[in-house]
């Protein structure tokens, strides 16, 4: 019986510290694939591929800009599409917006990302801040939902390496 009861408990002891790192794994896979999906279309932007760029949003995705304006911050509400159509411009350089120190959060299908961007156009800083991302699993694929970020053009430093 003592043997019995030793097994059991070597068995539970054994199967409790196994899980809580298969749950980390689990996240880290998890927050890997979030970050694969952002990283791809900011690929696609720094290329003005507009492919790349569509396959990581989902139809309903919105950008939400707060810029400067005359009364204080205003808020530029632009559908993921009309994003794409204004940062492919013909007529301007590739928008290169490099993020860093990503935080990344997930819950089931929800995941969300705050990290700090610059803007880089021709090689030069435009302005910089922190994009916040979120985004959903939807069949079986992570989807950029909504972007909203901040703006400032001064104190970015220079180009990241």
């Amino acid at each position: 019986m003592r043997r019995l009861l030793l097994a059991l408990g070597l068995v539970t002891l054994v199967s409790a510290s196994a899980t809580p790192s298969t749950l980390h794994a689990q996240s880290q896979a998890q927050r890997a694939e979030v970050m694969a999906t952002i990283n791809g279309f900011l690929r696609g932007l720094k290329t003005k591929d507009t492919v790349l760029m569509t396959q990581h949003l989902d139809t309903l995705t919105r950008m939400t800009l707060l810029r400067p304006g005359p009364n204080g911050t205003r808020v530029v509400v632009l559908k993921g599409s009309e994003f794409i159509k204004v940062a492919t411009n013909p007529n301007q350089p590739p928008l290169d917006e490099p993020i860093r120190n990503p935080v990344v959060q997930v819950d089931g299908d929800l995941a969300s990302v705050w990290a700090e961007y610059q803007v880089r156009r021709d090689g030069k800083v435009t302005h910089c801040g922190y994009d916040a991302f979120q985004l959903a699993r939807l069949g079986g694929k992570w989807k950029i939902l909504n972007v909203t970020d901040s703006f400032r053009q001064t104190g970015c430093g220079a180009p990241w390496p």
